[in-house]
């Protein structure tokens, strides 16, 4: 029966390695030895042995030969080679650990304030949100004051062009502009005259280089829809055509607007100019303006009611323009 390699359990051939200790033979693949080796093999201890002669040796009794010291200190050396690369790797593998740690808590900490981003993203769309609905009812809110002031003075007239004098009468002069344009008003249709502002400059005896507007406020409606009606027919009406001292300015007379509403007048004027649009008036209170004859008008409540109908608007309105 063939003999089985002690270290795989298969048949050996003819040459093999074979323990001087314990005659057990092995391939010497299996127990690391070449071809060259062979004059070795009758001084070869095998692996379960070597630790036996090892301790031996140490306690008195006969010296090994010198061929069993070198393959010690081979494997001596082996082993504390390998030792070494164990630690290695274990202070490597320990080294990663704590890198894999690090980075676990780095995580950690990352995840914590994206948490917190999110948080903070949620309630800055949730202001945003708020911002957006605010925003909204101050324009609704600013709309109504608009339109509340706006019927509070509708039975206001604005006559612009009107020279300005120390001692005055604006009553007299509004008397006279009516009797001009063919009307007959007198003092008890009439609820209360002023200049419209503070006074610009100091005036002097003679004229104010800048006039105030005169406010013209009728106790009835239907008196200042005459007015207004009768200016309308009446032909351009200058300041020297109703005797004012001073320079000669074109007078005109329309129903008083608010601050917004005067400022939303004059950019529809200068938008349906540029855009081809041949009307542009108030009536009551509201801008209108139309394409032409026979087309329906369009209502004009807010900028963005220009920008809707007109489109944008290349030039800027001016401020100084009196609204006819």
């Amino acid at each position: 029966m063939a003999n089985n390699c002690a270290s795989c359990n298969k048949p050996v051939k003819a040459t093999h390695a074979k323990c001087t200790q314990c005659e057990l033979v092995y391939h010497y693949v299996c127990v690391n030895l070449s071809n060259t080796s062979k004059q070795l093999a009758r001084d070869w201890l095998c692996p379960l042995c070597q630790p036996t002669v090892l301790n031996i040796t140490r306690s008195p009794g006969p010296a090994l030969s010198p061929l069993s010291t070198t393959t010690q200190s081979s494997d001596s050396e082996v082993l504390r080679s390998l030792a070494s690369e164990m630690k290695l790797l274990r202070g490597d593998v320990s080294d990663l650990k704590q890198h894999i740690n690090d980075v676990s808590e780095h995580l950690k900490r990352c995840y914590t304030r994206l948490d917190e981003y999110d948080t903070r993203i949620k309630t800055l769309e949730k202001r945003e949100e708020e911002i957006i609905c605010l925003n909204n009812t101050i324009s609704n809110l600013r709309e109504q004051l608009n339109t509340h002031t706006q019927a509070s003075i509708q039975n206001e007239i604005e006559i612009s062009g009107i020279n300005e004098y120390k001692n005055e009468n604006p009553m007299h002069t509004v008397r006279v502009i009516a009797h001009k344009i063919g009307i007959s008003i007198d003092d008890q249709d009439i609820d209360y005259v002023s200049r419209a502002g503070p006074r610009r400059q100091q005036v002097s005896n003679t004229t104010d280089n800048l006039p105030r507007n005169l406010i013209v406020r009728f106790v009835r409606r239907h008196q200042r829809d005459n007015f207004l009606k009768a200016a309308k027919t009446r032909s351009p009406l200058h300041s020297t055509d109703i005797e004012i001292p001073g320079a000669n300015r074109q007078v005109y007379i329309n129903e008083r607007l608010t601050p917004g509403n005067r400022q939303l007048f004059r950019a529809a004027r200068l938008a349906a100019k540029e855009h081809g649009y041949r009307y542009c008036w108030c009536r009551n209170g509201a801008i209108l303006i139309r394409k032409q004859e026979g087309n329906p008008p369009i209502r004009i409540r807010n900028s963005d009611d220009l920008d809707r109908y007109l489109g944008p608007s290349t030039a800027s309105p001016a401020s100084t323009t009196p609204a006819d």
